[in-house]
Parts: C-alpha cells; structure tokens; sequence
C-alpha cells in the first residue's frame, strides 16, 4: 500500500503518484486530504484509493476501474463522469453528484446536494440520506437511490433512466410521473444495498419520464425549402422566404428549425478593404512556399501546441449533425493541409480520430459522448460554452438522426429529439470554470491546450474570463456561423456579428493589458483566403472554416439539415442517405479548398508587402461602410470598392 501525503506534495504530483501506482497495481492511502480538489482524476486502472479526511470538487472524476473510499465528506462533481469503478463517501456530498456517470457505482452514506446525477449516462448512483433539489435533472439514463427524502423537482426534464425514493417525493420535475414498483426492480435494489452493506428493508415509489417532452409535438412537413444561397442575398421586406415560415408556423405551431447561420445582410469581412492595391494574378504559382504561415496555436501555458502549416483550423461539426462520412472526408483533409479538426459537440470516433491527424475533443453541457480514455487520445481538449448560430443555447438533434449507433457513442436513448443543456452542470460562475479546466489539465497531465468555445455576444466579459481561467486559446464564433439545427429566430437574431467580435475581444484583452496570454481563432461565415487575412489583420491568431469546407465537400444548402434526410449524404444518418457520400472523393475535394485559401493568404500577404502573416495588422485595412467603420474603428473609404471587387474577382 502506497502513500500520498498532501500536506507534504500539491495535487498534480500526487495524481501522477497515483497514476504510476495504478499502472504498478498498487493501491494507494491519501493523507492529509484537507478537502483538495481534483484527488485522483483521470486513474485508468482497477485500484483502490483511500482518501483519509475529505476530498474537494471532482474527486475520483473523469476514471474508469478504480474504487474510491472517501472517509468524510466530498466536494460537489464527486465522480464527475466515471465510467466503471466504485466510488463510496463516509459523509455528505456536494452539488451534482455523480454527475454524468457512465457505469460506476457510487454510494453516499449521508445527504447529497443538489441536481444530483445530472446528465448521467449509466450505472448507479446511491444516497443513503436526504437529496437535495432536482435529482436526475436531464438524466439520460442509470438509476438514483435515495433512501431519504427527494428534495423538489425530482427529475426535472429526464430522458431515461429510473429514480427510486424511500422517503417523500417533495415534487416532481416536469414529464417526470410517480409509477409503480416492479418487485423484480426492489428485489434488484436490495441485492445491491446487501452488496454495500446498507441495512435497508423498506420500500420505494419510482419515479420515470412521462414519455410527453421526448420529441417536438409536431414534425415540420418536409417541403422543398428555399436554398440558403437564395434567401439570404435577399433585403425584400416581404419576400419569400418570409411568406414559407408564415405557412410552416400555420401548420406546426411553434418555431421553425433550420441550419445553417443568420441570413440577414449583416456587416462582415465584405465591408472591408485593403488599404493597399493587390494584383494578384501576379503571384507566383509557388507563393505559399515564399510567405512563413506556420502557425503554432495552444502552446501559451506550456502545453503540446497544435501546429498548424497555416493559421486554419476546422470549426467543430458534430458527428451527428453530419454523417460519420463526412466526418471522416474532413478529418482526411485537415491531415492532407496540416490543420486541426474539432470532434464538435457529438463525441470522438474511431474513423474521425483515424482521419485527422490533429484532432480537438469537445465537451458539451450535456457530457455527450465525454470520457477519459477519447481525451487522452485527442491533441486539444474544448470546453463549449456556446455558438454563434445560438449564443447561450444548447445543441438540438432531431430524433431521425439518433440512431442507436449514434446515442451508444453519446450515451442517451436513440429516437428522442435531442435538446441538450445550455448549461454545463459543473461551471455556474467564472470560479467553477478554471477549476474544471484544471480537471482537464489534471486528468491528461498538463500535456494538451485548453480552449473555450464563445459564441459571440458578451464578448468584452467572456474573453476577460477565458483569459483570467486561463485557456490556451478562444475559438470565437460569430453570428455568421451554422448549426446543424436551431430556431430560425435565435439564428437571425440572437448574438452579434463576426465582425463585432473579434473587434470587442482584441479591446477587452487590451483593457487588462492581455493580448499575449491567451490565443484567438475567429470563426463565423468565412469562405475563402481574404476573410482570413482580414481576421488577421484585425487581431486573431487563426481562423476556422465550418460551413465552407462542406460546401466544398457537396453540401447543396438545401436547408434540410435538421430532417436527417440529406441528398448529399451529409447532414444525415440514414445509411441509405449516407451511402451516396464518397469520403474518399470529397476529401480531396475539402483539402483543394484549403489549398486555396493557403495561396490566397500568402498572395495577399505578399502583396501587402510582407513575408511573414504575424506582420499583418489593422493598419492594412480600411472600411467599405459606414456601419463597418463605426465597428472596427478604421477609416472609411468607399472609394476601395470597385477595385476589391475587381480584386475578389482575380484571387478566386
């Protein structure tokens, strides 16, 4: 039996202790644990850990096998995502126990806070005392034990999954329904309370969904919709495009969905110029090799960077929201242009993890598809708050895509419409997030960056958090940029433009002089190499491509990337659908994408009189608009029009 002394070492060593212990096979007494955060996050192998005192947020979070034995009390988050394993507290836990668990057994042998089991996946999560409010909030599956009372709005909003309470049912959460108690379900239970030695015999009242949230009322009548590229060029006050969401309302009575981003003339890097006249038909055919654009993003606070051959990223897609062929196409074609892909919201798999060499994994509210074992195989971890199709909104999938396939990799029920949190369970504050970051760093040894998706809209406050929590770096998405599925209101109107964006968090990471503590990746509506060399320009360090790189992979813009039935084969999971993508074929085609944009940015770069893209600056541009030289702050001069577009012309 080994030990760990945490009066005498800081967490980070002992974790790595108990790491090395873990691989030795050999279990480990934790001493002096004056409730530190963090005890024994990301321990991979079937070992016990004792913990002497009481252990503070997130402990025995983000494992798999091992046992945990906490004498006291702990912290909120305890067993924060845990796949297998057993997880036993002496004392009271804090908020959000058990916390997106997959599998384990977690027993507390006194009261539990609030939203316990929140967003739990599976496994069994016991509290032999009283739970606080909202127990199984938006739980997918598993099933919670409480032998004392319920607290308020027991399963508020729960998918699946089954709560079993001993004392008084306080009050149920909404779809949630008291039910009665198969004997072999309490037969079950008891089998499990005599495996943990918890003298119980008497009974309980169930609680389980009601079955009357799991899908939309309504279906949208699948119609012959009118192409993004056709609606959005249009200024019409009553056009047609108005006069389709009029007749759909009628018949659904709701909000519509759709993808894609805002659609409204909106100010963007289109408003903008070069303050220089460019030609360039007159580059040479080999510019990319004469202009220095290898990028290194995420490396500030001593993690493995991502290295970029040029200041281009992907912008996290989903699988889910697209096919696993799609993700695979784009995954082979940042590895052929040496970018880095972003798993998005929906979990890693096997074929993008394959395809993409440098891969960012996503963590969502709702833990979809989260666990130890994708994040120490990713290049980049990302916590996402929000995006710029829907600032402050979680994502929605439709039932037609969640197939089983796809809920066994996201850990919930197949064929529900899925509307996951807008909220993360763990970070309600500024404070609760460098902590979780910290979780991360803890769980992969400080060896991967650290990002933070915004959706733009309080910029000025965001970045100053993300910068004080110390993220590597801020993919920022404008309101330009797509969804696979949102309503069409919150996309047109909610958030502010890319534009805005980049201009508010350069000012904000000026005010508290941070400019060089935290990285920029803009993301919004881009669709070719001048957009990006305006971004930089204006202050980002790179940008990301979303909705470009499907277009270039066969994407129609037909607008029906919410039904699951995708001409292309792409915003679909429907294998009959799917099968019309060829990954192989469109992989080339995204990376010849990509490599236009690389020539572009150094034509363009080369013609501003540079050699390197770190010399561009605001100083190179000047505003086409009014309204885009109130925003940026740089002279107006309309008179660059007509050759920017003479110029936009030449560069494609």
């Amino acid at each position: 039996m080994a030990q760990v002394d945490l009066s005498r070492i800081e967490v980070r060593e002992a974790n790595e202790l108990i790491r090395k212990c873990g691989e030795d096979g050999e279990n480990v007494d934790v001493l002096n644990p004056d409730a530190r955060h963090h005890i024994g996050v990301g321990l991979t192998s079937p070992i016990t850990v004792r913990v002497h005192g009481s252990a503070g947020y997130f402990c025995a979070g983000l494992t798999d096998g091992a046992r945990f034995e906490v004498e006291n009390n702990a912290g909120w988050g305890l067993a924060d995502n845990i796949y297998n394993g057993t997880v036993v507290v002496g004392g009271n836990a804090g908020a959000i126990a058990g916390v997106a668990i997959r599998g384990a057994e977690v027993v507390i042998k006194g009261n539990m806070g609030s939203r316990a089991g929140q967003v739990m996946k599976a496994g069994t999560l016991l509290c032999c005392g009283n739970a606080n409010f909202m127990a199984g909030y938006m739980m997918y599956g598993g099933r919670i034990i409480i032998l004392g009372d319920s607290g308020e709005r027991i399963g508020e909003d729960m998918s699946a999954g089954d709560i079993y309470v001993a004392g008084n049912v306080q009050s149920l959460g909404s779809d949630a329904e008291l039910t009665d108690l198969p004997a072999d379900e309490l037969d079950d239970i008891r089998t499990f309370l005599d495996t943990h030695k918890i003298p119980f015999r008497g009974t309980f009242q169930k609680v389980q969904n009601a079955g009357q949230k799991l899908r939309y009322g309504s279906a949208e009548p699948q119609v012959r919709s009118i192409p993004f590229f056709s609606f959005s060029g249009k200024t019409d006050y009553w056009n047609s495009k108005v006069q389709e969401d009029v007749y759909i309302k009628s018949q659904i009575g709701r909000y519509r969905i759709r993808g894609y981003g805002g659609a409204r003339v909106l100010p963007h890097m289109t408003d903008l110029a070069f303050r220089k006249t460019i030609r360039p038909d007159l580059a040479d055919a080999d510019i990319a090799k004469q202009v220095e654009m290898e990028t290194e993003i995420g490396g500030i606070n001593g993690a493995n960077p991502l290295k970029l051959s040029m200041p281009v990223m992907v912008a996290p897609m989903s699988y889910g929201a697209l096919s696993a062929s799609t993700k695979r196409a784009i995954g082979l074609a940042s590895t052929l242009s040496g970018i880095a892909e972003n798993t998005g919201e929906g979990g890693m798999s096997n074929a993008q993890r394959d395809a993409a060499e440098q891969l960012i994994f996503q963590c969502l509210g709702g833990r979809l598809g989260w666990n130890i074992h994708d994040m120490k195989r990713a290049d980049g971890l990302e916590i996402y708050i929000s995006q710029g199709a829907k600032p402050g909104l979680g994502g929605q999938l439709m039932a037609k895509k969640v197939t089983p396939e796809l809920a066994a990799i996201r850990g919930i029920p197949a064929g529900i419409d899925l509307r996951s949190p807008s909220r993360h369970p763990d970070i309600l504050g500024a404070d609760d997030l460098v902590i979780k970051v910290q979780e991360f760093r803890e769980a992969t040894g400080y060896k991967l960056p650290v990002s933070v998706k915004l959706g733009a809209g309080r910029v000025r406050d965001d970045i100053k958090i993300a910068t004080k929590d110390e993220f590597d770096f801020v993919e920022l998405d404008g309101m330009q940029g797509s969804t696979g599925a949102g309503s069409a209101e919150v996309l047109e109107y909610v958030g502010i433009p890319t534009l805005a964006a980049i201009i508010e968090a350069i000012d904000a990471l000026e005010e508290i002089e941070a400019r060089d503590k935290i990285q920029i990746v803009l993301m919004g509506g881009f669709r070719d190499g001048i957009d990006a060399v305006k971004s930089l320009c204006l202050g980002a360090d790179a940008v990301a491509f979303g909705t470009a790189a499907i277009v270039a992979g066969g994407c129609i813009a037909c607008m029906q990337c919410h039904i699951g039935q995708c001409v292309t084969g792409i915003a679909t999971q429907d294998p009959e659908h799917e099968a019309r993508y060829k990954p192989d074929l469109e992989s080339q085609n995204i990376h010849r994408f990509f490599e236009s944009v690389r020539w572009q940015m150094a034509a363009i770069t080369q013609g501003l009189g540079y050699t390197d893209v770190r010399q561009l600056s605001r100083d190179d541009l000047v505003a086409l608009t009014p309204e885009a030289a109130a925003i940026t702050g740089l002279p107006y001069e309309p008179e660059h029009r007509d050759e920017t577009e003479a110029f936009a012309i030449k560069a494609s």
